[in-house]
């Protein structure tokens, strides 16, 4: 984002007495675009209509020169028009990109300052009010680069590091029994037991539609239990779209050699795993010699 003032809204902070209002333009995952303004008066810039309705309030803004993460709290009044409780909880909201500006109200055609940019973290619910903290792309520099040994593998399934295509191996199905929001059936799911435990579900129709569950275990005849409850009800004829999981494991077990080696029987992907699964551990590093 351009931190270039534009002239005219420049000329107008010089006078001393401004009418300046705070812009804050929220684009979410999904793609979804929501705009505010402090204003007490929707402002529309660039087709896009800043609401003043559901009321503004952004902590103060202390931008650092350095590396330090720039971040505040969004505050806006909890009135069901925007931030449901539902969206709210299921989290559509994290991680949603975020652009704060500042422009006259009552000469919009001024320019816009912007001001600040990054992505919403945490949102919480308070009493007649939601708070969203607002984090600025400082935040990325805190995040640890690297990585540490393990005896599994640290790859996530079809990451750049693992590298396995899964277009094979994603499936779609339609939920036809529930027992509860976290343990329901597709019964068009026919493959063996647990091929899917630990595999990544995605709803693509229902109250769910869009979020993401983690598959704790499976059953033949598409028996699926979620590692949590889904917070929206679960129906039958809800859609959904789920892929096979990987439970990281190297090599098949000498106290279960029937069983199944991800890497090796499941995925054929032994090449790109990512453990150190010989490693001496810390027991045998000190044991006396």
């Amino acid at each position: 984002m351009s931190k270039t003032i534009p002239s005219g809204l420049a000329a107008h902070q010089a006078l001393g007495t401004t009418t300046q209002a705070v812009l804050l333009k929220i684009t979410r995952t999904d793609a979804a675009v929501y705009a505010f303004t402090s204003a007490s008066a929707d402002i529309t810039i660039d087709a896009v209509t800043y609401g003043a309705g559901p009321g503004l309030d952004i902590s103060g803004i202390v931008l650092s020169a350095g590396l330090a993460v720039d971040n505040l709290e969004l505050t806006t009044l909890d009135d069901g028009s925007t931030f449901t409780h539902a969206e709210v909880l299921t989290g559509r909201w994290r991680n949603a990109a975020f652009e704060i500006s500042r422009v006259n109200y009552l000469t919009p055609t001024d320019g816009v300052e912007p001001i600040m940019s990054g992505t919403i973290g945490d949102v919480r619910l308070q009493h007649g009010s939601i708070v969203a903290e607002l984090r600025g792309l400082q935040q990325y520099l805190q995040q640890q680069i690297g990585a540490v040994t393990t005896k599994t593998c640290r790859a996530r399934l079809g990451d750049t590091l693992c590298a396995k295509n899964l277009t094979a191996f994603t499936f779609a199905a339609t939920v036809t029994g529930v027992t509860s929001n976290q343990v329901f059936a597709a019964s068009a799911l026919t493959q063996d037991d647990d091929y899917f435990g630990n595999g990544i579900l995605t709803w693509t129709g229902g109250n769910n539609d869009g979020l993401e569950a983690l598959v704790k275990t499976h059953t033949t005849g598409g028996n699926i239990t979620l590692m949590l409850p889904m917070l929206l009800t679960v129906q039958v004829g809800d859609t959904l779209s789920i892929v096979a999981g990987c439970r990281k494991r190297h090599e098949r077990s000498t106290a279960n050699p029937a069983g199944v080696s991800d890497c090796f029987d499941k995925f054929d992907n032994v090449l790109n795993f990512q453990g150190e699964r010989l490693l001496p551990g810390i027991d045998a590093l000190t044991k006396p010699v």
